[in-house]
């Protein structure tokens, strides 16, 4: 599914029961992600982008992390990847436990929930919701450090779902 046709579906869609997903989980989710995972269910989202380091990294502070992606030259044509919550799962309650858990084989990341893949000239870099700030985040796992979250090149992509999908929709190659 393209961006721009997962835009056009509202939040709300799919009715989601998230008192019985929070329960489960041990916490809120952010009302961000309830409206992202809403609009669909299975289909993931995909699409390629002109990726800038300049018009897509949040400033952190730690210029290690700020460069990352000029500094390893995967600046360019970029192809992304969102993945919704997959219909193989028995409940929204085991989907959702999934994003936020399955996925880091044990390893605590926070209350991180992953959204997806940048595929760049290195390989894959993941892509992370922060629960706690709203934040949408990079990581690189691939770097060696799966299990200590710090220890990886990270930073912030956008400040709210909304703007990360703006950064697509502005980014998206002209035909």
């Amino acid at each position: 599914m393209k961006l721009c046709e997962f835009l056009k579906i509202e939040a709300g869609t799919m009715q989601i029961d998230w008192e019985n997903v929070e329960k489960h989980m041990g916490f809120a989710i952010h009302k961000d992600l309830k409206d992202f995972y809403s609009r669909n269910t299975g289909k993931n989202i995909e699409g390629t982008v002109n990726f800038v380091q300049k018009k897509f990294i949040e400033k952190t502070g730690n210029k290690r992390n700020d460069t990352w992606f000029s500094f390893n030259r995967c600046e360019g044509t970029v192809h992304y990847k969102l993945n919704l919550l997959s219909a193989k799962h028995k409940t929204f309650a085991d989907a959702v436990d999934y994003v936020f858990s399955v996925w880091t084989g044990g390893n605590d990341f926070g209350h991180r929930a992953f959204l997806g893949t940048l595929s760049v000239k290195m390989g894959e870099i993941t892509i992370l919701f922060n629960n706690d700030t709203g934040k949408i985040e990079w990581v690189d796992f691939g770097y060696g450090y799966f299990d200590v979250y710090e220890e990886n090149p990270n930073g912030i992509l956008a400040n709210s779902m909304q703007e990360f999908f703006n950064k697509l929709s502005d980014e998206m190659p002209k035909k």
